[in-house]
């Protein structure tokens, strides 16, 4: 059993979570680089959910747990569902939304399975 005093931090090692990284910056960045950062709603949606993409992934780097990997599933599944339970008409947010949400939907559902796979 390992305690917090246990714990630490390390970089990621798997393809995957640098990904995962790279998608929650960039969904965090997306509105003013694609430029519908007028759009409130779709702002407010992308930045916080980069941030919380981003967020697991650091939780992540001191904890491993497969929880991360469910949670990454919930905020992909969100982003494909936003566009429409938000109201986002925006073509450019709601395809970044579509886009980025399939890649880190797969992205948790592949390590999952990968996880599942290896022997511990």
């Amino acid at each position: 059993m390992t305690t917090m005093a246990d714990q630490t931090f390390s970089l990621p090692k798997q393809w995957q979570d640098w990904a995962s990284w790279v998608l929650g910056i960039w969904l965090l960045i997306s509105p003013w680089a694609l430029r519908f950062s007028l759009d409130d709603v779709a702002t407010r949606n992308a930045v916080i959910v980069g941030f919380l993409i981003v967020f697991t992934e650091v939780v992540e780097l001191s904890i491993f747990r497969d929880w991360e990997e469910w949670i990454n599933v919930v905020l992909g599944a969100w982003l494909l569902t936003s566009p429409f339970v938000l109201g986002i008409s925006d073509p450019t947010a709601m395809a970044d939304f579509l886009v980025v949400g399939v890649l880190v939907l797969a992205l948790a559902l592949y390590e999952i399975r990968s996880g599942r796979a290896e022997p511990t």
